[in-house]
């Protein structure tokens, strides 16, 4: 029996065994198969968890990471054309002979940028960010006289399609200080709010704005930490007198607790910067402090990055080992086969010979497509309805000419074939007889013979054909 070339190209892709389990018996011939067979059941318990684990890295890995960076807001003006003779701010600034060139303005200027984390150099400075990438709103509120100057609030709100900038600036006519306040609000990866409730911050710990899954989980703690939760029905919250006092009812569901919540979370404060604007004694004016914001800034080094790498690199290593072992495991499976097939030449000779002859026969008759499903089955028949097993010619001629077997829709095609076969083989030696007559002929020509019989039974088989088709 042939065996499978284990000197394959490394380079041809191989087909691998699906069912990598040893045969039946081969721990009888092997005993330290069993040692595999543990082996087996131990790596398809750690594949389950890592499958898990690579599950649970993927989606980490898939979600943006964000770390905490430091903003620095910086907040100055400029002053023009503050030197104009009578120039106040109760004058009419519509005047036209104070042009637009020439009448006293300054323009505040509200910018900011990231502060590098220490021991950062060129090489390794993070990328650059604007700062209205920080920015949901910002309000500038200026104390002027509205009946002079108008509308003294200036509003700027983040737009889909707007392009980030390092900075704002408003420019307005003047010629006196005017004092300004500025509400940034803040923009973060996560939605945080604020627990308005104080006696909610006191209980919980809550020092700063929180996510609403932070402030869930920082309840749950409370909860367990003080055993809260209801012995007989775990979805009921005893309230203590802390919580009584903010629930305002001693029972309270634990799935209720999400929507009651709400109530206590609002949008956190936003940042308020006083400045005054100074249009006397220089053109530059800078505030005297900056004013720095704990803002969030997505890490796009860490991405990608970490244990993904190393997995990936054992992983390449496992799939190698895996080919090794389909390659082993088709030998033993070979080998195997190989063997039954030799022990049962060995034990039984003779018996081995009919039954591999009868397989063979039977692979053959497939193969070559010889059915004899309709002469099988009348047989049986035949033999079923004999009692002794053993049928007559007699029984069998009329099982043959009473059965139902020549009524079935593949009969009339199975007579038209058989019909064709023999009108076939007739033809065939029709056309032999004719040829060796003219062979005859040919070498005595002075005989003339009339139509030969076996020519006229050709042209006779051919015109039964035509009838039949």
């Amino acid at each position: 029996m042939a065996t499978p070339n284990t000197n394959t190209n490394t380079n041809t892709k191989r087909k691998r065994l699906i069912e990598k389990s040893l045969p039946p018996k081969i721990e009888s011939y092997i005993p330290e198969s069993r040692l595999f067979m543990q082996l087996q059941a131990l790596e398809r318990k750690l594949d389950t968890k890592v499958v898990r684990k690579r599950l649970e890295v993927q989606e980490a890995l898939g979600k943006p990471v964000y770390k905490k960076r430091i903003l620095r807001v910086f907040v100055s003006n400029l002053a023009a054309n503050q030197g104009a003779v009578g120039a106040n701010d109760d004058s009419d600034l519509g005047d036209a002979e104070r042009t637009e060139a020439t009448a006293p303005s300054w323009t505040l200027r509200v910018e900011g940028r990231l502060v590098d984390p220490p021991g950062t150099t060129w090489k390794t400075r993070p990328a650059t960010h604007k700062f209205s990438e920080f920015l949901n709103s910002m309000t500038v509120e200026m104390d002027r006289n509205t009946e002079l100057f108008g509308e003294n609030i200036v509003q700027w709100r983040r737009a889909a399609a707007e392009a980030d900038v390092d900075g704002f600036e408003i420019k307005r006519r003047g010629d006196e200080d005017v004092f300004v306040r500025i509400f940034l609000d803040i923009r973060t990866a996560t939605d945080r709010f604020q627990v308005h409730h104080p006696l909610m911050r006191e209980l919980l710990d809550i020092r700063g704005p929180v996510t609403k899954a932070e402030f869930i989980m920082k309840l749950w703690q409370y909860i367990k930490l003080n055993s809260l939760q209801d012995a007989e029905d775990p979805d009921q919250i005893r309230c203590d007198a802390g919580l009584l006092q903010v629930f305002n009812t001693p029972v309270v569901s634990f799935t209720a607790i999400p929507q009651m919540l709400q109530s206590f979370l609002r949008r956190p404060d936003p940042l308020v910067i006083e400045y005054t604007v100074r249009v006397h004694k220089g053109d530059f004016h800078m505030a005297q402090y900056a004013f720095d914001v704990e803002v969030e800034v997505e890490d796009f080094s860490r991405q990608g990055a970490g244990p993904l790498a190393a997995v990936q690199s054992r992983s390449r290593e496992l799939a190698q080992v895996e080919a090794q072992l389909a390659q082993q495991m088709q030998e033993i499976h070979n080998a195997r086969a190989k063997r039954e097939f030799l022990r049962g030449f060995a034990d039984d000779p003779v018996a081995f010979i009919h039954r591999w002859i009868d397989n063979q026969t039977k692979d053959l008759e497939v193969i070559l497509g010889d059915r004899r499903h309709g002469l099988e089955a009348a047989l049986a028949a035949i033999m079923a309805a004999d009692e002794r097993g053993q049928a007559s010619e007699a029984d069998a001629a009329k099982w043959l000419k009473e059965s139902a077997l020549y009524d079935e829709p593949w009969a009339d095609e199975a007579v038209f074939h058989y019909l064709s076969a023999k009108t076939q083989e007739r033809m065939q030696q029709l056309l032999q007889q004719q040829q060796q007559q003219l062979h005859q002929q040919q070498q005595h020509p002075q005989q003339i013979q009339p139509q030969s019989q076996a020519h006229q039974q050709m042209h006779h088989a051919a015109a039964q054909m035509q009838n039949g088709v």
